[in-house]
């Protein structure tokens, strides 16, 4: 009995030692056997990054003086343009007004002279001086003008003069009125007027004139009208 456990305990325990030996010279022969140092790989080295010197930087120096520019040719002003002449104006531009026209400084002349011709059918402008006749000379025509010589500010002799002097009034027929007795002097400066009448005058008469005076005068005006 003895003797078998014996045998057992070798049985069991040898390879155990036999193991343990193995195992022993293994890790004893793993230990010993370090491998062999390599040589250190020097690692690459990195290449430095040189940054480029900074460039010196000039000492701030003034700029170059420019040459002067060449003279150039100053813009002109342009020439003051004159305004054109003025055209004249034909005896169209101007509308017909009224058959008479009326020159007179006594407001009793004047009413005297258009009851003579209103009921005759005539239309009448009525002005009591020179002046204010070419301010309605200006505004239109007439047919025919009657103006007494002797009057304030402008006369009739001056009135007479403007209206040869207009090319729209110059073929108008005029008649004189006066006061004074010397007819044939006044009447030699008066060239352009078909007639001159003393005051007081005829009515049939000088009614008789103005109706023969103005009928062409107004067919002209008709006619200058219709152009």
């Amino acid at each position: 009995m003895p003797y078998d456990i014996l045998n057992l305990l070798q049985t069991l325990l040898l390879p155990l030692a036999i193991g343990t030996v193995v195992v022993t010279v293994g890790l004893v022969w793993l230990i010993g056997r370090k491998p062999a140092a390599r040589p250190a790989t020097p690692a690459p080295r990195r290449q430095a990054l040189q940054t480029p010197p900074e460039a010196a930087v000039p000492a701030w120096q003034p700029p170059p003086a420019l040459a002067p520019l060449p003279d150039l040719p100053q813009p002109t002003a342009p020439a003051a343009v004159a305004p054109p002449p003025m055209a004249a104006t034909s005896p169209a531009a101007r509308p017909r007004k009224a058959d008479l026209l009326l020159v007179d400084d006594s407001a009793v002349v004047r009413t005297r002279l258009r009851r003579l011709f209103q009921p005759a059918g005539f239309s009448m402008a009525l002005a009591a001086d020179g002046e204010a006749a070419i301010t309605l000379l200006a505004e239109g025509r007439y047919g025919l003008l009657v103006t007494d010589l002797e009057m304030p500010r402008l006369d009739g002799m001056g009135l007479i003069r403007a209206v040869m002097a207009d090319p729209v009034h110059a073929g108008m027929p005029m008649l004189a009125i006066t006061g004074h007795d010397d007819l044939q002097s006044q009447l030699n400066q008066l060239q352009a007027v078909a007639g001159i009448y003393r005051k007081p005058w005829v009515d049939d008469d000088l009614l008789g004139h103005v109706q023969a005076l103005v009928a062409p005068s107004l067919q002209h005006a008709l006619a200058l009208e219709e152009a």
